[in-house]
């Protein structure tokens, strides 16, 4: 899990280390029916204009069964200048909660076996 993390942590800083930076605005939402409990999930669509003019309208990856944002409402997006299309929003959720939740579990982990590994090796020691 943490060297999932540590891919996905540099994955995400690539991506900004390459990206522009754009204001966009909520311009509806897509409804997708999925999950386990088998409810509509509204997924937030955003418009924004690059730096050379194109005009581009994207999907958030993510969802909820409630729409957080109103009409025309104003966001920071970020995207990458070659493909424009994948664009996200400037959150800590929509950048940083995956890397974020695989280190840790990672480290958690990995720190459990280093305290099981220690208490085994201290009664090794002591029947010894």
């Amino acid at each position: 899990m943490l060297g999932l993390g540590l891919l996905e942590l540099g994955s995400t800083i690539a991506f900004l280390a390459r990206a522009e930076h754009a204001e966009g605005r909520f311009a509806g939402a897509v409804a997708r029916v999925g999950g386990n409990h088998g409810g509509t999930f509204l997924y937030p669509t955003f418009q924004f204009v690059t730096t050379d003019g194109r005009s581009v309208t994207f999907t958030a990856s993510s969802g909820s069964t409630v729409q957080s944002y109103s009409d025309g409402e104003r966001v920071k997006i970020v995207y990458d200048p070659r493909r424009p299309e994948d664009a996200r929003l400037m959150s800590f959720l929509t950048l940083w909660i995956s890397p974020f939740l695989l280190c840790a579990a990672g480290l958690m982990f990995s720190g459990g076996a280093i305290l099981v590994r220690a208490g085994l090796s201290r009664q090794r020691r002591r029947r010894v």
